[in-house]
């Protein structure tokens, strides 16, 4: 089970992925409102990734591109880039 949680990780850091920052700029919203909707469950699927391993600082929130991508379809949201 470890094994597999460890290559989700590294998938996760090739795959593309919008942190909550990258995600705010790209719907033109603060990323304050992107932690709340995150904090409602509400908004694309996300990931959240464990502190070891990870650089001080590193954004541990991501959020695929291709949740994203679904998420705005569904909800008809235009992205500013």
């Amino acid at each position: 089970m470890q094994l597999l949680r460890w290559r989700r990780i590294r998938s996760l850091m090739t795959e593309p992925y919008l942190t909550t920052e990258q995600l705010a700029k790209r719907w033109r919203a603060k990323p304050s409102a992107i932690k709340h909707q995150r904090a409602l469950g509400i908004g694309p699927e996300y990931v959240t990734l464990p502190r070891i391993g990870l650089p001080a600082g590193t954004p541990r929130v991501r959020y695929p591109l291709a949740n994203v991508l679904a998420f705005e379809e569904a909800n008809n949201i235009t992205p500013l880039n």
